[in-house]
Formats: C-alpha cells, structure tokens, sequence
C-alpha cells in the first residue's frame, strides 16, 4: 500500500475484516490469522508472513482503499476518525458488506439475498396469509441470509439457534435442542419452503435457498468451533437456565412437578408456562416418578 496510513483508520478497518480475513486463512489450510496488531496502527505493528501469502493482507488493504474513497465522497476527512468512530465504524462495515456481495455475485448467487422486492416480496405477500405470518417472515428472510452466508461448516439448518429467534418473537418458552422444538421448527421451514415454490416456482427456492445451502461451506477447526460456543448466550437461553435452576430447588424442597414449573415460570418470565413440562425439563424428570434429580 503507497502512502501515508492513517494508523486509527487502519486498526478499525483490520478488525472490521476479521472474518473477511479469516476465510482466507482457512481456505489457504491455515486455522486462523497469526497477526495479532493491525498493521500500519503503530511503528512495531508486524505483519505474519502467512497474512502476506494468504488473501489477508489484500483484504485489509482492498477495503483500507474502499473506506477511503467512500469518506472522500462524502467530502469527510482522516481527522474526523478520532471524532467520530462509530462513523467510521458503519463506513468499514458498509465496505466489508459491498466486498461479500460481489464475491456472491462471482459465484453466481444472489448478490442481496435478503431483499424483500421481486418473488422475495410475492412469497412474503403470501405467507402473510398463514397462521403465524410475522415469525414465517422472519424465517423467510433468516434462511435466505443463512443459506448464501460464507463460512458456514455444516449445510444443515440451525434448528436450536431459530427456536430461540421463535421464543424471542412469540414469547413462548421452548426447550432448545429438544425434539419437539426442534420439530416445530423443522415444520416452519418446510411450511416457508413449500409457500416459496408455490408462489416463486421451484427452480427460484432451489436457486436462492436449496442450492446455495449445500455449497457456500467452509471446513472449520476444533478451535473456531470451541470460540463460537462461548459466545455470549441469548437472554432467553438464559432465562430457560435459571427457570431450571428453580425448578430443582422447589421440586426438591417438596413442591409437585406441575406447580414448581408454573411457580418458575412466573417468577422469570412473568408469565404462565405454556409447554408440557416434559418439552423443558425433561433431562431434569425422572420419567417413572415424575420428580426432579438431585442436585449434581
């Protein structure tokens, strides 16, 4: 890169390219990026020779270029990035969003697959029709998204990760990772499924759904996957944790199964259960006598 480098502009566009800049990595065989100090943020700052043979360091210094001929049209300054982070913030993300459209587009998908005009728009008109219109919806544009995003390692759908999406639209406390949720959840896609090549034709959903799901995939290592599932987790996980929490101690303390749940829900959620016991709890039943484990 020719020039001076604005070492603030630098540091946001670095790790505003993370993921960006990890696919590269990962598609060189390499499990994550080595460089630890944005480069050109500071006189020490150095650079993996890994991030220079891998696409890393052209991605930075692709959208480093992109960030600054956005600001210039916009007729805004370097000095302004010290003032105005989130700004600038917005700008590289805005960048890094223009550089992942077009890499869809040179692999033949939609270049914004959530867009809501077209056969997107006929599909929302009818599912407008169904019972639960606003989640189905939701869904609609949360597979679309999911199915042409790069980086994925599996080309199932995240059946736990929507039931909480559901729980958070609806309000319904569902147990995550159980059969029955997701089996509802199964039925919701199918449903959305089924209303898109109804409406849109088959060959639309296997173009902008079916087909990118089995192919925009990334293998992933151990490392990435132990990261991920440290991630901070949804309210609503956390409130179906500490609903369990009291379950036990009022069941072991002596209270029915049926009111320690009712008792639970109230006091976490605010409002009544409306699941079978079994759909929430069911790890913490013994089946035979419907009572609650001891406390490990």
């Amino acid at each position: 890169m020719s020039g001076i480098v604005d070492p603030l502009l630098a540091e946001f566009v670095w790790f505003g390219t993370a993921t960006l800049r990890r696919r590269a990595h990962v598609a060189a065989g390499q499990p994550a990026c080595p460089t630890r100090d944005a480069p050109y943020s500071s006189t020490i700052a150095m650079v993996h020779q890994l991030c220079r043979d891998s696409d890393c360091l052209g991605i930075m210094h692709d959208v480093y270029a992109r960030v600054l001929r956005r600001l210039e049209k916009l007729g805004k300054s370097l000095e302004m990035i010290a003032e105005r982070p989130g700004y600038v913030r917005r700008i590289v993300e805005s960048q890094v969003a223009d550089c992942e459209r077009e890499a869809r587009v040179r692999r033949g998908l939609p270049a914004k697959p959530t867009r809501n005009d077209g056969a997107a728009g006929r599909v929302n008109e009818a599912l407008d029709e169904c019972t639960e219109a606003g989640w189905l919806k939701t869904l609609f544009r949360m597979m679309r998204g999911y199915a042409c995003r790069d980086g994925r390692a599996s080309s199932a759908w995240p059946v736990d990760a929507w039931c909480n999406e559901k729980s958070s639209h609806d309000g319904v406390l569902r147990g995550i990772g159980t059969t029955t949720a997701r089996a509802e959840l199964m039925s919701d896609i199918q449903a959305v499924i089924q209303t898109a090549g109804r409406v849109a034709g088959k060959p639309w959903v296997n173009d902008q759904i079916l087909h990118p799901l089995q192919t925009c995939l990334v293998p992933l290592d151990d490392a990435y996957d132990r990261a991920s599932s440290q991630q901070a987790q949804h309210a609503d996980v956390v409130a179906v944790s500490d609903l369990r929490q009291r379950f036990r101690r009022l069941t072991l303390a002596g209270m029915p199964s049926d009111a320690a749940l009712r008792q639970s829900a109230l006091e976490v959620l605010g409002a009544e259960p409306q699941c079978a016991i079994g759909d929430v709890l069911d790890d913490l039943l013994i089946p035979a006598l419907v009572q609650a484990q001891p406390m490990p």
